[in-house]
């Protein structure tokens, strides 16, 4: 008879462990959750596969893919991402639906510790946006604003969209181009510093 104990197994990194939109469909126990918002084109899967190091969120030409709340499994923890803003090619019913989902999520998820919202570095930002400002606020949740694709811009118009977020938000917020992975140090460090370890 073999006694011999075998080791648990590692979770997988990057696995999606559920596509919720009713919390008896999310997954159960005590790890923490971090999400990621923002709007359809501001490039939030670009973002989650360059922190993860590989592609697990569903980037596309046409935003809007993400319609559920996807789990995906961290070493400790478990990354969430959440429906676009306002751009999926969805009926109105249904993207009411998900819209209830997500503030339900927020709003009621006790594994929840805070999350990214990632925008256009490009415009100023727009009532969902500060919504989400609201609720970190509100619930005391930690918070994270990334300002991506500033690979479209040059040096002088970076400092001056970096000065207007920051006026607008009233906080910190951190410039980032997912594309060529400048500024994507920082946003990582964010995420690790609150205990969330990645790959």
């Amino acid at each position: 008879m073999n006694n011999k104990k075998t080791a648990p197994l590692k979770p997988v990194v990057g696995a999606l462990v559920a596509s919720a939109l009713d919390p008896s469909e999310m997954p159960a126990g005590t790890l923490p959750e971090f999400c990621f918002m923002g709007r359809s084109n501001a490039g939030k899967s670009s973002l989650i596969n360059a922190l993860v190091r590989r592609k697990i969120a569903h980037s596309s030409a046409n935003p809007g893919k993400t319609v559920r709340i996807h789990f995906y499994r961290m070493l400790s923890w478990y990354l969430v991402d959440l429906p676009g803003f306002g751009y999926a090619k969805v009926s109105k019913q249904e993207r009411d639906r998900f819209g209830q989902a997500v503030e339900a999520y927020l709003t009621t998820r006790q594994a929840l510790l805070g999350g990214v919202l990632i925008q256009d570095c490009r415009r100023d930002p727009e009532p969902d946006e500060m919504m989400v400002v609201e609720w970190a606020q509100a619930s005391n949740r930690f918070l994270v604003v990334v300002a991506n694709k500033m690979d479209k811009l040059n040096r002088r118009e970076q400092a001056e969209r970096l000065a207007r977020l920051e006026e607008v938000y009233r906080r910190p917020v951190m410039m980032l181009s997912a594309k060529t992975g400048e500024g994507l140090d920082a946003v990582r460090a964010a995420v690790v510093g609150l205990g969330l370890a990645l790959p």
